[in-house]
């Protein structure tokens, strides 16, 4: 791995340190604060900070942290784990923020982390799409946010980031920025984008119907490659 410029340890540090500090640009779908946030999932959602543990203790419990693209409906996240489709799994906390950067997201940790187990961090489209932040900057922020739920004794997944039609060249370099810092941060790298995403970052004819969002057809490929990874990446840490 390569290492990194003097600044951006400090720059990491700054982040942790103002996580509660940033304040969120406007957006057609943010999210109110986490005391609201379960609003947010509906009936169908896996069980929320709230509720209390009843699973077998043979069983990992799984919970996500990120951006719209592990929380709706057809979702990569809700077709593995929430849908128990992964052996030796019990479905955790949905703390998925439409509309929120991997900065903002840190006011989740505490939510993400509260049933333990592992989390799964997904973010950084927002980084790039929103910010406008390059593809370093976008992963300092998401480094952070993994740090941060490392900091609460929580084993974290790092997750990539799915394609984009208009920043593909930006989401290739944010993913290679990501696996290779979680290689040398011996964290766990669930790659969900290569199953659905062109040589060039953009999405796979027909996968998505936005340019941002897998739809239907992308979500269930996602779902396979998480299926797929998952039980492997959930031995022991």
């Amino acid at each position: 791995m390569k290492p990194r410029a003097p600044w951006a340890a400090s720059l990491l540090a700054a982040v942790l340190m103002a996580l509660t500090a940033c304040s969120a640009p406007a957006t057609h779908d943010a999210a109110p604060a986490p005391s609201a946030a379960a609003a947010l999932s509906g009936g169908a959602a896996p069980a929320t900070a709230a509720a209390s543990d009843t699973s077998p203790s043979a069983l990992t419990v799984v919970s996500v942290l990120g951006d719209s693209h592990s929380g709706w409906p057809g979702s990569w996240f809700r077709g593995s784990v929430a849908n128990g489709a992964v052996p030796g799994v019990a479905p955790g906390v949905l703390a998925s923020e439409p509309g929120r950067t991997s900065i903002e997201l840190l006011a989740w940790v505490g939510q993400a982390t509260a049933r333990r187990g592992v989390v799964l961090v997904q973010a950084g489209t927002n980084d790039l799409l929103i910010r406008r932040a390059t593809p370093p900057v976008a992963a300092q922020g998401v480094e952070a946010l993994v740090t941060a739920v490392s900091a609460q004794h929580v084993r974290a997944i790092l997750v990539s980031v799915p394609p984009s039609g208009t920043l593909g060249a930006a989401t290739n370099q944010l993913n290679a920025l990501l696996e290779d810092w979680s290689h040398g941060h011996q964290v766990p790298w669930l790659d969900v984008t290569r199953a659905v995403a062109q040589a060039d970052g953009t999405w796979q004819l027909g996968l998505s119907d936005d340019g941002v969002h897998a739809n239907a057809a992308g979500g269930e490929r996602m779902a396979s490659a998480a299926r797929a990874q998952l039980p492997g990446l959930l031995g022991p840490g």
